[in-house]
């Protein structure tokens, strides 16, 4: 009992932090631009290269989704999605950035 508690908090955090993500990068798509924030400082991509980086920003969140699923469920095709849907939206993301800055 006392781990599903644990685990529950936790998870209220991971949904929390989501949430939030997925709103700010909603909000910078409606906007038509998209900010990716790292420690070396903040790049701001604007028009067509910043739906890439946005579309990679929510398959992130949904490849973290299915990885959770799959912690869940144990299933291997979750695994393999997780690790697809990652890739994809890294690249996308990646692609977006070095378009944005160029």
């Amino acid at each position: 009992m006392r781990k599903i508690i644990i685990y529950g908090a936790g998870l209220a955090v991971v949904a929390f932090v989501v949430g939030l993500l997925l709103f700010l990068t909603f909000e910078n798509a409606a906007s038509g631009y998209a900010t990716y924030g790292s420690r070396l400082g903040t790049i701001t991509v604007i028009g067509p290269e910043s739906i890439l980086v946005n579309f990679g920003i929510v398959g992130l969140v949904i490849s973290f989704l299915s990885f959770l699923a799959y912690l869940f469920t144990r299933r291997p095709l979750l695994l393999k999605s997780y690790k697809f849907i990652g890739a994809v939206s890294g690249s996308l993301v990646f692609i977006g950035l070095v378009l944005g800055q160029a």
